[in-house]
């Protein structure tokens, strides 16, 4: 008879989040094109900034994604105001790969962003809602 001692467990549980944890960047890294594009079009022009500082803060739910993709250069980082602009914010906008940067970054769009994303062709439109959907379910099933 076959047991499952409680080494295997940890060791398959930790393989399944390593392969969701892949399937998530891939899933970041298949949407970032479609959000670069219109970030490039709508931020330039845009008076305030919306990459704050209370986007680009890492939640426990990333860290366990990041955990899992043995990404260990994101600790915690030292405090700022959270209206002071985003800490990964640099001349040519973000400084950190999609996948890398805090989930709340990746899910806040301005109004006028959500716009242009609305307003391109409505067959792109509609394949970026369904990643984005895919994502998070990704992204919860990692986090069970």
């Amino acid at each position: 008879m076959n047991t499952i001692n409680s080494d295997d467990k940890r060791d398959t549980g930790s393989i399944i989040r390593s392969e969701l944890a892949d399937e998530l960047r891939q899933a970041f890294n298949a949407l970032s094109p479609f959000i670069e594009k219109h970030t490039s079009i709508v931020c330039p022009e845009c008076k305030k900034v919306c990459c704050i500082d209370k986007h680009g803060r890492y939640d426990k739910y990333d860290l366990v994604f990041l955990s899992a993709l043995g990404a260990k250069k994101h600790h915690a980082l030292p405090e700022r105001e959270e209206s002071d602009p985003c800490r990964f914010l640099n001349e040519k906008g973000c400084s950190r790969e999609r996948w890398e940067r805090p989930f709340r970054c990746t899910q806040f769009f301005c109004d006028a962003l959500l716009k242009s994303l609305e307003s391109d062709n409505a067959k792109l439109y509609r394949a970026f809602v369904e990643y984005l959907q895919h994502l998070i379910s990704v992204r919860q099933r990692l986090l069970e």
